[in-house]
C-alpha cells in the first residue's frame, strides 16, 4: 500500500512542478552598438559596429534589447550599459520607454539621475560642488517601476561618442 500512494504522489509532483518551475521570468539582455551617421537631409544610418570600426568622432548608438520569455513579468529590471574606454556619453541621450536614466562617475558604484563633482575654484580657492560633465560618465542604468510582461520586449539606448 505505502508503494501506489508514494507512486501517485510521485505522478502527482510530476504534473504540479512543471507548472511551478516555468511560473516566473526568463529574462535576456542583448546589447548592439551602431554607428550613427547624419546626412545632410536629416536622414540618419546605423552601421553596426562589426561591420565598420568606428573612427574618432563617431557617435555609437548602444541598444540593450531586454526580453522577457517568462510566464511572469519581470519585476524590477535595471539594465546597465557601460560607456566604454576612449568614449564619452552623449549628453540626453539614454532613452527608454517607462524608465528613467542615472549614471555613474565610478564604474556602477554609485549612482545618480544628475551626478556632480567637488572641485576647487581657481578664482577664491575655495571647494565647489558642481553636476558633472557627461563625459566622464563610465556607465548609465535604466531605472523603471513597471514590470516587463511575460513575451515582451523594450529598448535601452543611449548614445557615446568616441574620442
Amino acid at each position: 500500500m505505502k508503494r501506489s500512494i508514494a507512486a501517485a504522489s510521485l505522478a502527482v509532483l510530476a504534473f504540479v512542478l512543471p507548472g511551478i518551475a516555468f511560473a516566473k521570468p526568463s529574462v535576456t539582455l542583448k546589447l548592439t552598438g551602431a554607428i550613427v551617421s547624419k546626412a545632410a537631409d536629416g536622414h540618419t544610418t546605423l552601421t553596426p559596429v562589426d561591420q565598420a570600426p568606428p573612427k574618432s568622432g563617431d557617435e555609437i548608438e548602444y541598444d540593450i534589447v531586454a526580453g522577457n520569455a517568462g510566464t511572469s513579468p519581470a519585476l524590477h529590471l535595471v539594465p546597465v550599459g557601460r560607456v566604454p574606454a576612449g568614449t564619452a556619453y552623449v549628453a540626453g541621450s539614454a532613452k527608454a520607454a517607462g524608465a528613467r536614466a542615472e549614471f555613474s562617475l565610478d564604474n556602477g558604484k554609485t549612482w545618480s539621475p544628475s551626478p556632480t563633482v567637488t572641485v576647487k575654484d581657481p578664482a577664491s580657492g575655495a571647494t565647489v560642488v558642481k553636476k558633472a560633465d557627461p563625459g566622464l560618465y563610465t556607465a548609465v542604468r535604466f531605472v523603471g517601476d513597471a514590470a516587463l510582461a511575460p513575451h515582451r520586449s523594450t529598448v535601452y539606448s543611449y548614445e557615446v561618442r568616441v574620442k
